[in-house]
């Protein structure tokens, strides 16, 4: 209780955010409802109406990249409070996992954009049918892998700790 915010509240979990019998509809929102958002704007923006985007002037489509990160901002910030709110094993044991979820997200993207521009890829698949590159570079990619890699982190760890 000594870390928590509010005297009354009782400290937060990991399993809140992660699928099983203590997870909360509630607090994984408050948690993760920013990087939804980026998610949702870098969907339609990247993927669902590309070609519509591209015709905008460029303010708007500064001001859609820009509102991309400004949520992502804040879902970092939502997520550091709410590491904040653990007491102190939790804490440890969380900031490990998110550490290890962004670094391997970061890695896999990496190596994923140098891999597609060698031309790996084409070379594999052929060109894609929508023209481009195989490249994952949006918010939407970025999510999906940070949830993997948290879950897998979080698997790991909790059997490592138990």
């Amino acid at each position: 209780m000594l870390y928590t915010v509010r005297m009354n509240a009782k400290p937060n979990i990991p399993e809140e955010i992660f699928w099983g019998k203590d997870y909360s509809w509630r607090k994984d929102r408050n948690v993760n409802g920013w990087l939804v958002v980026a998610t949702l704007i870098s969907s339609f923006s990247d993927i669902m109406f590309p070609s519509l985007v591209r015709q905008w002037p460029l303010g708007w489509r500064v001001l859609i990249v820009a509102a991309q990160f400004f949520a992502i901002g804040l879902w970092a910030r939502a997520m550091t409070r709410w590491i904040r709110g653990m007491d102190e094993m939790h804490r440890h044991l969380t900031a490990l996992v998110v550490l290890f979820a962004s670094s391997a997200t970061f890695f896999f993207m990496l190596l994923w954009h140098r891999l597609d521009h060698a031309g790996l890829f084409n070379a594999l698949f052929g060109p894609p049918k929508h023209g481009g590159s195989w490249d994952i570079c949006t918010v939407g990619h970025c999510f999906l892998l940070l949830v993997l890699f948290y879950g897998l982190a979080q698997t790991i760890l909790n059997r490592r700790y138990k």
